[in-house]
């Protein structure tokens, strides 16, 4: 579809042939959720057929990356690698080059929205806050503070996978975010695009909102919380939904860590698509790297037909026909 115009709430997303599943169930899950705004997938490396795919979703626009490369170099030393390729720095690029939503909720390519993201958020981004969750602490020192002026000292990191803000309050933070992508020399301070985020947040000593993450945003968790096997499938009112028992609540979102993804769970492979043996010895390995019920709520997202053409009709390597089913430890 054509570049939407800007509107008071969106979601952003990225994705390349990899991720390419995790959108698909990211957007099924969000419709499913009653969510049926604008979805901006930023595009970095899909096949043409998931193009297609993607685009015929209704609100969703493709994002291309290649107008938000051209001509960007670093400004701080002589290269041929683009910055928007970076250190995940496309995503700062690309939601400042598009402009798209007043507000907005971007989250990574392998977080599957279990909620109504904007019904559960757009009120406290309204009101200020820049939402996320902890992901750790960040120690700046004397190094940081003269390369961007952030005060040396403790904070809070929050993850750069799972981010809401309102432009209106945070846009100068946005695009000097952006701005700091354009330098090289910096990035051996902090780990890509969410040290250098979360640098220019502490910067400015901007109170950040963390959500619980263990019902928000598993990153270092997932693992953890599959041994832990706590979490349970749902049927309630005609929805389904993941419950954490031991806080009695909803999961309203799962975010995955490393390499082994939730459709690398249930066999979807497209790094090893020729390479049978190599995707089934990956299938193995990614067991048990989520809870069972998460992932089967990814398998039920995944191959949700309500919204779009069933994948498991395209005759790809998606069909759950040949997707074995993944094993909870």
């Amino acid at each position: 579809m054509a570049k939407p115009q800007r509107q008071e709430y969106g979601v952003y997303t990225v994705g390349d042939e990899n991720f390419f599943a995790g959108i698909v169930a990211a957007v099924n899950s969000l419709k499913y959720h009653g969510y049926h705004g604008p979805i901006a997938v930023i595009d970095i490396g899909f096949n043409e057929w998931m193009k297609s795919y993607l685009a015929a979703f209704e609100n969703v626009a493709l994002l291309d990356i290649e107008p938000v490369r051209k001509d960007i170099r670093f400004v701080d030393v002589k290269s041929d690698e683009s910055p928007v390729m970076k250190g995940w720095a496309y995503k700062a690029f690309s939601i400042v080059h598009y402009d798209l939503f007043d507000n907005w909720t971007f989250i990574d390519g392998d977080y599957l929205p279990l909620c109504n993201l904007e019904e559960e958020l757009l009120p406290d981004i309204k009101r200020g806050h820049l939402i996320s969750t902890e992901d750790g602490h960040n120690t700046w020192d004397e190094r940081h503070m003269e390369a961007i002026g952030v005060e040396p000292g403790g904070y809070v990191n929050i993850n750069g996978g799972f981010i809401s803000l309102s432009m209106e309050t945070y846009g100068a933070i946005v695009h000097e975010w952006r701005n700091l992508m354009t330098r090289y020399k910096p990035f051996d301070l902090w780990y890509g695009d969410q040290g250098a985020f979360n640098a220019v947040l502490d910067k400015y000593g901007v109170e950040k909102t963390c959500l619980d993450k263990v019902l928000w945003n598993q990153t270092w968790l997932n693992e953890r919380m599959a041994i832990e096997n706590k979490c349970s499938l749902h049927h309630e009112n005609g929805k389904v939904f993941v419950r954490y028992e031991p806080l009695g609540a909803k999961i309203m979102g799962w975010h995955g860590t490393g390499w082994h993804k939730l459709w690398h769970q249930i066999g979807i492979d497209h790094f090893r698509k020729h390479n049978e043996v190599e995707r089934k010895k990956f299938h193995d390995e990614s067991q048990g790297k989520s809870p069972g019920a998460v992932v089967e709520i990814f398998r039920y997202f995944m191959f949700l037909d309500t919204y779009n053409t069933a994948l498991a009709q395209e005759g790809h390597l998606l069909s759950p026909e040949r997707i074995p089913r993944a094993r909870a430890r």
